[in-house]
C-alpha cells in the first residue's frame, strides 16, 4: 500500500507504479445535465401563472409591465413594439393564390403541376420486364454486356437435324423445325436458322427428288415393264401354234426382240426369229401389246 492510501495493482508490483482513483467532489459534474429541482416537485413554476418577474433595468433596456423588454434598435433593423418584426416576403413567396407565381424568365420552362392519381404498386414494388433498359439490376459493368450475358445461356439446338429430316421427309420436316425453334426461344437464342434451313432444304430436296424420279426411277420402271411385256409376247408366239401352222413344221426354238417404241395405241413392233425342226430358220414381224397379244404385220 502506498503512503497516500492507494493500493498497488497486483500486476505492477515489480514496476513500482501506482494507480490512483479520483472521486469527483461535486455531486453533479458539469459534463452531465441534471434536471432542475422544480422538475421533481408538484408546485407550479414561478412563470406558469402568467406573470413574469420584473428584471432590473439596465442601460438600453426599457422596462415594461407584463411584456418582455424591448430590444433596442440598431442600424439595419426596424424598431418593434412587443412583437417580432415581420420579414419581407421573398419574390418567390409573394403569392395571391394557392400556387406561387412563376417569374417571367421561367415562364417558358416551368409547367404547372397537375394532380394525377396513381395506382397502388404491388407488394415489393414494380419490377421492369426482362430485357427492359430500366432493368439494370445485376447487369455486368462491361462495354458489351449482351455479348457477355449470351455466354451464360445454354447453347441453341443444332439446325442440321432439320436439314436431314426435311430432305428425306419433305414437308414433315416442319415438326423438328418447330420443336428446335421453340427450345432456342426458351434459351434466348434466335429461331431464324431453323426455318431458313427448313425452307432451303425443302426447295432443294423437291428439285433433287423430282430430277431423280423423272430421269432415273421412271426409265428404270419402264425398262422393267417392257422386259416383262417382251417375255409375254415371246411366250405367246411360241405357244399358240400359229407360227408352226404357217411354216408347216415344228418350231425348235425362237425369240422376239423389240423393233421400236410403243405407239399411242399401246402396240409395239417386234422381230421374231425361229429355228425349225428341219433345220431351216424363219422370221416374222409382229406388233403386240404389253399383255402379249400379237398380230402379224405385212
Amino acid at each position: 500500500m502506498n503512503p497516500d492510501g492507494t493500493e498497488l495493482h497486483p500486476s505492477r508490483y515489480r514496476k513500482g507504479r501506482t494507480m490512483t482513483v479520483q472521486t469527483p467532489r461535486d455531486e453533479y459534474p458539469a459534463d452531465y445535465p441534471v434536471s432542475p429541482p422544480w422538475a421533481q416537485e408538484t408546485e407550479t413554476p414561478p412563470w406558469a401563472d402568467g406573470h413574469h418577474a420584473e428584471a432590473p433595468a439596465w442601460p438600453g433596456n426599457h422596462q415594461a409591465s407584463g411584456y418582455p423588454a424591448e430590444t433596442p434598435a440598431w442600424p439595419g433593423r426596424q424598431q418593434t413594439t412587443g412583437h417580432q418584426a415581420e420579414a419581407p416576403a421573398w419574390p418567390s413567396q409573394q403569392t395571391t393564390g394557392p400556387h406561387a407565381e412563376v417569374p417571367a424568365w421561367l415562364a417558358g420552362h416551368v409547367q404547372e403541376a397537375g394532380t394525377e392519381e396513381l395506382e397502388p404498386l404491388p407488394f415489393g414494388g414494380a419490377v421492369p420486364p426482362y430485357g427492359s433498359p430500366e432493368n439494370r439490376h445485376g447487369q455486368l459493368l462491361v462495354r458489351f454486356p449482351h455479348a457477355v450475358l449470351g455466354e451464360a445461356r445454354p447453347e441453341a439446338p443444332s439446325w442440321r437435324p432439320v436439314v436431314a429430316w426435311t430432305f428425306f421427309l419433305s414437308v414433315l420436316g416442319v415438326v423438328p423445325a418447330m420443336r428446335r425453334s421453340s427450345r432456342a426461344r426458351a434459351y434466348g437464342r434466335p429461331r431464324a436458322p431453323y426455318w431458313i434451313a427448313f425452307v432451303a432444304t425443302l426447295v432443294a430436296g423437291a428439285a433433287f427428288w423430282s430430277f431423280l424420279i423423272a430421269d432415273v426411277v421412271v426409265p428404270i420402271q419402264r425398262s422393267s415393264a417392257e422386259s416383262a411385256a417382251t417375255e409375254a409376247v415371246q411366250s405367246k408366239v411360241l405357244g399358240d401354234g400359229r407360227i408352226e401352222e404357217a411354216v408347216g413344221t415344228k418350231v425348235k426354238s425362237g425369240g422376239c426382240a423389240p423393233a421400236g417404241v410403243r405407239d399411242d395405241d399401246g402396240l409395239r413392233p417386234y422381230n421374231c426369229t425361229f429355228q425349225l425342226a428341219d433345220g431351216r430358220s424363219a422370221s416374222v414381224h409382229i406388233k403386240a401389246d404389253s399383255r402379249g397379244n400379237w398380230e402379224t404385220v405385212r
